[in-house]
Formats: C-alpha cells, structure tokens, sequence
C-alpha cells in the first residue's frame, strides 16, 4: 500500500474544445490557458500537465503563462530532449521554477513515434532516443546541481564550462519519464522521480508498478507512480453510461469527417488498440471503458471511468491499491468536468489517508 499522499493532475488544454467537439475550435486559444488553470486551481488540483507534440504550442512558454495566473498550481511541462542542449533546458526550467516559486516539473517525453519526430529534423531510433534521453536528464540533474562549471563528454553531448547562474528553488526539479519499452522502462527506472504511465486496466497497471519498483530498487531507488485516465461522470451510473454513448458518437462523427477512420496509424496505435482490447477482455473492471480508443484504431488514446462521483472514487481506490498516488484525471467538457473531479479528489484523498492511517494502526505479526 502507498503511504505517499496522492497528487491530483489536470491537463492544461490550449482550447476550449475536445476530442467530442463538434463545433470548430481555434487550434490555440491564449484566453482559455489561464482560464482552465484557474479552474483548476480553484477545484484542488495539485498539478497540471503541460504537454507537447510536433505541431502544438510550446510547452515552456504556455507553462510560464499558467504560472502567472496561479499560485499554488505546481507543473508538469513535457519536454523532448534533442531539440535543445540539455545545458539551455537546465536553465530555462531553473528560471521557470524560480519564476514560480519552486513549482517547475519537467516530463521527459521520448516521443509517440518515429514520423512525429522527424516533423522537427530528428531521425534518431526510438532506441537511440532513449539512450539521448537518459543522458538528457543526467545533464540536466549534473548542472542543476552545479556550484562550479562543469565539462561533459557523452555519447550525444559534449560542452566545456557549463553552469547555471540561476538555481532551482530546491535545489532540482522533479523528473517525470514515460515509456515501456526495454529502455524505456529501464532508464525510466533509474532516473525517474515519478514514472508516468498511460492508463490501463487495474492488472495492467498493477503489473507495470511491480515492473518498475523491482528494476529501481537495483538502483536504490523507489519512484512514485502516476497513471493518466479520462473520467466520465454524470450524477448516476446510468446517466454516465448515457453520456459515454454520446461521446463515442460525436467522435466518431468528427473522425469520419475528417476522412480519419481506416488508416494505417502505425506500430504504436495498433499495440493502444491491443491494450485496449486486452483491458476489455479481462472484464475485471465494470467502469472501465475503452470504446473510443477501439473506435479510432488507436488514435485516440483514450481510456476511460465510466460513472457516478461514488463509483468513480471506488474505481480510483483500486488503483491506488495498484501502486499509483498519482492521477492525472480529466474530462470532456472541460470547466464543469474539472469542478466535478476536483470533488471526487477531494474523496480520494480522504479515502487513501484513512487508509494509511488504519493501516499505520494495524498491529504487525
């Protein structure tokens, strides 16, 4: 059982629409960043994931304007490492949390995909990438620490003299890493502060915890666990269940549309798809739904809890159980969703630390 106490994350979305929307959106809209930060401040959120891709915003300059409109709201800014040296990363997160006072976090992205990296000039394995990535963070960790410059020859980097003026608030900022590859998983192990993984059934995801922790501790180490999930909840199960029906409709729509459905999509979205399918044959979830995922092929990466506030906290228990104290929880409908699964947080939270709580008290042998 997890003793830590659980964080809450959200997803900082550049427009007010989703997945769902059938009304056409800007593809970024500066108005709503701070907007959905505030709201998700405001509902008990612990922490925001700004994310990145090829063509989207950046992630560091979006992450500063979230910053600015809070002031608790700590962050999660994804970062692909090879796109700039590790020394200028190091200082511009350093700003970053000075900036914010200490609420910098960085999410090491290796990427989805070999065709979505080329989109910036990178033709690097998906293997080679990691290997780039594990360097990245020890740069970044080596010159965050810094008091003296510092030279580095590596199998990607080389630089003499490299120092940051400016210092993290804490003296490092955490490192969040993603991947279930060989590697991914391997180096994930060593250097993670916090291993990010996609969503799953409770087995998956309990599976993949186990898989870490026993690879960590070889290195001494013993990462937290964060698992992302999309929620849809309504005041019933039923009307939740209504809702989801709608949802796998109006995506369907906006898919067949845009002349999506039927393409090959690759490697990546075939295995999303056999997750899926797997996540659904083992059964062992009643509220677990994978129908937008199975319906786009892939594409939509989407797993999701189906249900009232109540069945939607019992859901999230079993994955605590499972090793995760992290949850990045979102919505569709993204203001209201976010006030409703601050509340189902807010029961979470009071669930885990009862728990530990009896647990602390259970007498031992």
């Amino acid at each position: 059982m997890s003793p830590a106490p659980i964080e809450l994350v959200g997803l900082i979305a550049t427009t007010r629409g989703s997945e769902a929307s059938t009304t056409p959106q800007p593809a970024f809209d500066p108005t709503f960043v701070p907007e959905i930060a505030r709201a998700y401040e405001a509902a008990g959120f612990d922490r925001v994931l700004v994310g990145q891709n090829a063509r989207c915003a950046d992630s560091l300059q979006v992450a500063s304007w979230v910053a600015a409109a809070t002031t608790r709201l700590k962050l999660m800014v994804a970062h692909r490492p090879g796109f700039i040296a590790p020394t200028m990363a190091a200082r511009a997160f350093a700003t970053l949390d000075q900036l914010s006072g200490g609420r910098a976090g960085v999410h090491i992205i290796t990427a989805f995909n070999d065709i979505e990296t080329r989109c910036d000039g990178d033709y690097l394995t998906k293997d080679e990438r990691y290997h780039r990535s594990r360097e990245y963070v020890q740069i970044l960790r080596r010159i965050w620490a810094a008091e003296s410059p510092v030279d580095h020859a590596g199998q990607f980097y080389r630089f003499d003299q490299a120092l940051s003026e400016v210092r993290p608030v804490n003296g490092t900022i955490p490192v969040f890493w993603a991947g279930t590859s060989e590697f991914g998983l391997r180096y994930g192990a060593e250097l993670a502060d916090v291993y990010a993984m996609a969503p799953g059934s409770v087995e998956q995801v309990g599976a993949l915890v186990a898989r870490v922790k026993a690879e960590a501790a070889q290195h001494g180490r013993c990462p937290r666990f964060s698992m992302s999930m999309r929620l849809v909840v309504a005041d019933s199960d039923a009307a939740a269940w209504d809702r989801a029906t709608g949802l796998l409709r109006a995506v369907e729509q906006r898919q067949a549309a845009q002349g999506l459905l039927g393409r090959d999509l690759g490697a990546a979205a075939k295995a999303a798809q056999q997750k899926a399918a797997e996540a659904d044959a083992a059964g062992a979830d009643p509220c677990l739904w994978t129908g937008l995922t199975q319906a786009t092929q892939g594409r939509i990466q989407v797993m999701c809890l189906v249900g009232s506030p109540e069945t939607l906290a019992d859901a999230l228990m079993r994955y605590w159980h499972a090793g995760i104290d992290n949850f990045l929880v979102i919505g569709f409908d993204w203001l209201p969703d976010t006030a409703r699964i601050g509340e189902i947080g807010a029961e979470l939270r009071r669930r885990t630390a009862a728990a530990v709580r009896g647990s602390a008290l259970s007498p031992v042998g």
